[in-house]
């Protein structure tokens, strides 16, 4: 294989005929390219043997990367959401604070982070802490508006236990005849200071109470005839006069618009009405500035 040259025949009918001349620089190219291939071969081996391999790593990346995109879409969405809840949260504060005339602070320092400028799909680091950032900022804000809603709570419930023991309501359903303060005497003999208000009604017309309380007096009296007399909260005291009936005792706890009597003309009057007085530290006062109109 190795002379510098061969040549090849072959017989046939006709005689014989040269096939191939070979030479050996024919052989030594065959063998370089071979060496070659084979050099070609086991440099690229490492990546052919682990291509499947990288590819399965590949696909498994891809799919991580997938989920971690849309658990981030979810977490900002959640955030989001969590976010303007937050915000009704804070709005209903407000209107709390405006029922138990609280003053609070809308805004400023401390208000609750704004949902529009959350971070996109946390790509990067500065996204990630911006996110987080954004949650702390959120949490803190939440916990204050938590303790100031309770607080809030506390007022209003205050404020309607003060609401429903204040005699606001009517004691019954009819229009004034006579108001607070001086008047000319109903009896003909000069002027006097009237201590409430007189409320015309027919005889036996329901009388409320105005405010929840506790009856102290419930009888007779030179003047007034029947009367009751609730205690409320706040100093204040309610007296209706003049009744046909009384339909509590003393020491019993009223309702704020519970039925207690019915109207008359007991005592002494000039016709069927009730006397209605409030009395602020036992100090008579103007009714009308309690009576819800």
């Amino acid at each position: 294989m190795l002379e510098r040259e061969l040549e090849i025949y072959i017989r046939n009918g006709n005689g014989v005929r040269r096939v191939f001349t070979y030479r050996r620089w024919m052989f030594f190219t065959m063998a370089a390219g071979l060496l070659v291939l084979a050099a070609g071969g086991l440099a690229l081996w490492p990546y052919v043997s682990g291509r499947q391999a990288l590819e399965s790593r590949r696909f498994e990346a891809l799919a991580r990367l997938s989920g971690q995109k849309a658990a981030a879409l979810a977490l900002r969405d959640r955030v989001r959401r969590l976010a303007e809840e937050a915000g009704r949260i804070r709005d209903f504060d407000g209107k709390l604070a405006v029922m138990v005339d609280a003053a609070r602070d809308m805004g400023g320092v401390g208000a609750f982070p704004d949902a529009t400028r959350l971070p996109g799909v946390p790509a990067d680091g500065e996204a990630g802490r911006r996110l987080v950032d954004f949650l702390q900022a959120l949490g803190g804000r939440m916990a204050v508006e938590e303790v100031a809603q309770l607080e809030l709570m506390r007022l209003l419930a205050e404020r309607k236990l003060e609401f429903l023991a204040k005699p606001s309501l009517w004691p019954a359903h009819g229009y004034i005849t006579s108001g607070f303060g001086p008047r000319r005497s109903p009896f003909g003999r000069g002027g006097d200071f009237h201590n409430g208000v007189d409320i015309k009604v027919p005889t036996g017309s329901p009388v409320c109470a105005a405010g929840a309380g506790r009856v102290t007096e419930a009888g007779t009296m030179t003047g007034y005839g029947l009367r009751i007399v609730v205690s409320h909260d706040y100093g204040l005291e309610t007296v209706y006069a003049h009744l046909q009936k009384i339909e509590v005792k003393p020491g019993e706890e009223v309702k704020r618009g519970q039925r207690i009597g019915l109207s008359g003309n007991s005592g002494r009057t000039t016709g069927s009405h009730l006397h209605y007085e409030v009395r602020a530290a036992g100090t008579p006062v103007n009714p009308r500035q309690y009576m819800l109109d």
